[in-house]
């Protein structure tokens, strides 16, 4: 029964981007749109900007869909008659995600614990850690695309918890990046100042749709507590010779002051404000990822993965076998070279 709960609502997410324009798509979809008016009144928020809203169910479970799609079809509904029940936002969601913060809710549990004669009790449960790919935090906030990805994961880690698994779900975020630093150029603020500005306000928006994160295990990719174990990896990656300085050709933009990656670029220009790129020599740091190319292939074998996503690993992994060519020299028979 829980499967199919979870199922359901895996079905219920997917319907809600893909389903066609049928009259009773249209009625969903009006109700849902009433829904979110009340969400978005209840919060603050313009669901136009904002563009993504959340409802739960008995189980609290995350729901999304795009005030786009809404608003192609609702268009053509004819009026749904007044619903005498229905999910009422305005009184369950803040009772609700209030108590998850006030009780630890998805704290991760402790797989050890200590009893009062000294004796240790370890967890029967199985373990669980769903990871979601940490979101640059721009002060643009959060885009349609974010919680796309998270109310999957979020699902199944409520799935699992109801599974008697001990589940770990983090969230943290992917804060340096260059829209922070042409800010700060700009404007001449510092960078960590608009940084915890913009993750404060991310950090609000995902807690709004009710997410069921473990947020004591909450990190910024900026945090200097954070940054010196990203340089104690380097210093493991030099003393192994697996780091080393040499001259390589890069995508060089004067006006943003920085290198920039191949998919930053479009058409000779950066994607970031079209100012003109030039490649040019530059020394700086190398890994040696090469040195683990096999290592990294073999760890791909019997993963269930989709064929695009296992064929972007090999391309990144980016083993290469040379062709050796033996050429006949006129005149001198013996030999090859």
């Amino acid at each position: 029964m829980k499967f199919l709960l979870a199922t359901i609502m895996i079905a219920q997410l997917a319907s809600a981007f893909r389903a066609p324009a049928t009259t009773s798509t249209r009625r969903f979809i009006q109700s849902q749109n009433k829904r979110a008016a009340a969400f978005g009144v209840l919060n603050g928020e313009s669901l136009t900007q904002q563009k993504y809203y959340h409802h739960g169910s008995l189980r609290q479970q995350p729901f999304l869909t795009t005030r786009r799609h809404m608003s192609e079809t609702v268009e053509e509904a004819a009026p749904a008659p007044a619903a005498s029940t229905g999910y009422q936002f305005a009184s369950i969601e803040p009772k609700w995600q209030a108590y998850w913060k006030e009780n630890d809710t998805f704290k991760t549990p402790e797989r050890r614990t200590t009893n009062e004669d000294g004796t240790v009790t370890k967890s029967k449960n199985k373990k669980k850690y769903v990871l979601d790919m940490f979101p640059y935090p721009s002060g643009a906030g959060l885009h349609v695309g974010h919680p796309e990805g998270y109310t999957a994961s979020d699902v199944m880690s409520r799935y699992w918890r109801m599974t008697q698994h001990d589940v770990l779900h983090p969230i943290g975020w992917d804060s340096f990046g260059l829209p922070a630093e042409q800010f700060a150029i700009q404007t001449g603020t510092h960078p960590e100042v608009e940084t915890k500005k913009n993750i404060a306000n991310f950090k609000r928006q995902l807690q709004m749709l009710g997410f069921s994160y473990d947020w004591e295990k909450e990190v910024a990719t900026t945090d200097v507590e954070y940054v010196k174990w990203t340089q104690w990896i380097f210093l493991q990656l030099y003393k192994k010779g697996l780091a080393s300085q040499s001259e390589v050709s890069v995508n060089w933009c004067p006006a943003l002051g920085t290198v920039l990656s191949n998919e930053e670029v479009i058409n000779g220009l950066s994607e970031r404000g079209d100012h003109p790129v030039t490649r040019l020599p530059l020394r700086q740091w190398v890994l040696k990822i090469t040195e683990y190319a096999d290592r990294l292939e073999q760890g791909l074998e019997g993963l269930d993965w989709p064929s695009g996503t296992m064929t972007a690993q090999e391309q990144w992994i980016g083993k290469s076998v040379g062709t050796e060519i033996d050429f006949n020299v006129e005149g001198l028979d013996d030999k090859k070279v």
